[in-house]
């Protein structure tokens, strides 16, 4: 074998070991891009799942506020009724005390 057959023949080696190499590349390349599309994917799904969860979370606390303040105004009512009532307890004893007696006293006459 002369020379440049010997060179044609490494060429040729050489052309066909990188046309081998350009072919395991693109099959990685399209590897590598069906795993971008795959995480694209997931990616998209967790983004919908993180806004529905905030969604979620914002319509929790709304409630959560919603009872806070209704707890506050009921515990405000609450106290207000009991302010009212040891107010109108303090006023009437002692009227109560005062009129007993006398009740008590017409209640005798009336079953005479």
């Amino acid at each position: 074998m002369s020379y440049s057959e010997e060179r044609l023949a490494r060429i040729e080696r050489t052309v066909e070991a990188n046309a081998q190499a350009i072919a395991q590349l693109t099959r990685q390349n399209q590897e590598v891009l069906q795993t971008i599309a795959g995480t694209e994917e997931r990616i998209a799904r967790a983004e919908e799942r993180i806004a529905r969860a905030e969604e979620r979370l914002e319509a929790e606390v709304k409630r959560w506020d919603e009872r806070f303040f209704q707890l506050s105004r009921d515990t405000l009512n609450f106290t207000r009724n009991v302010v009212t009532i040891a107010a109108i307890t303090a006023v009437l004893i002692p009227l109560l005390r005062d009129v007993a007696p006398l009740l008590i006293e017409l209640l005798r006459e009336g079953s005479r």
